[in-house]
């Protein structure tokens, strides 16, 4: 009998194994009173769903694993193009959860999900991909520094309305990239 050998890294992979197991532990402790509200005393439906998604994750990030990292370069454009028009359309007709418009319902499976999430890796992959084709002209301001800010003053716009502490920190974050990428300090600072 053949077996199946998963490549990569073993920790990487022991380490998301174990926090989605603690996070069915969680879901599953913390959604008792839920479930008895909600569905009428089904606490397992909660579990499963937990499960489904964690299923859905690790698929995700098993075929994310064999995908050649060049590729990423590509992605990354069409993930912060997407994440822009998902963010507008979250300002627009965003789902209101706790007196804030962060989600979007995905139609038929009635799950929703934070736009600024997929923003926030869209943006931090993009500036990796900028900050590597222009690492010749970094030290120019309208060449390197202004193509490589833009993106994330539009990508923080959008989504500090609803959400100004994650855009804060995505700001910092992405000051924190340039920074490593060599972009001058004194831009950086202005």
């Amino acid at each position: 009998m053949k077996t199946i050998k998963l490549k990569g890294d073993k920790y990487i992979w022991g380490i998301v194994l174990m926090l989605s197991l603690f996070s069915l532990l969680a879901v599953y402790s913390s959604t008792g009173t839920l479930a008895y509200k909600m569905r009428a005393g089904n606490t397992e439906y909660y579990l499963i769903k937990q499960l489904l998604i964690i299923g859905g994750g690790l698929v995700l990030m098993y075929i994310t694993h064999l995908v050649n990292y060049k590729y990423f370069s590509r992605i990354s454009q069409i993930l912060y193009y997407l994440s822009v028009i998902l963010l507008i359309i979250t300002l627009l007709v965003g789902t209101n959860i706790n007196e804030a418009k962060r989600w979007l319902t995905l139609p038929g499976v009635n799950l929703t999900f934070q736009t600024s999430d997929l923003a926030k890796l869209a943006l931090i992959m993009f500036l990796a991909r900028m900050l590597s084709k222009k690492q010749d002209k970094v030290s120019s301001f309208s060449e390197g520094f202004w193509p490589t800010i833009l993106p994330v003053f539009i990508i923080c716009g959008l989504i500090a309305p609803e959400d100004l502490s994650s855009a804060l920190v995505l700001f910092s974050t992405s000051v924190l990239i340039m920074f490593v990428g060599r972009i001058h300090i004194a831009y950086i600072g202005g």
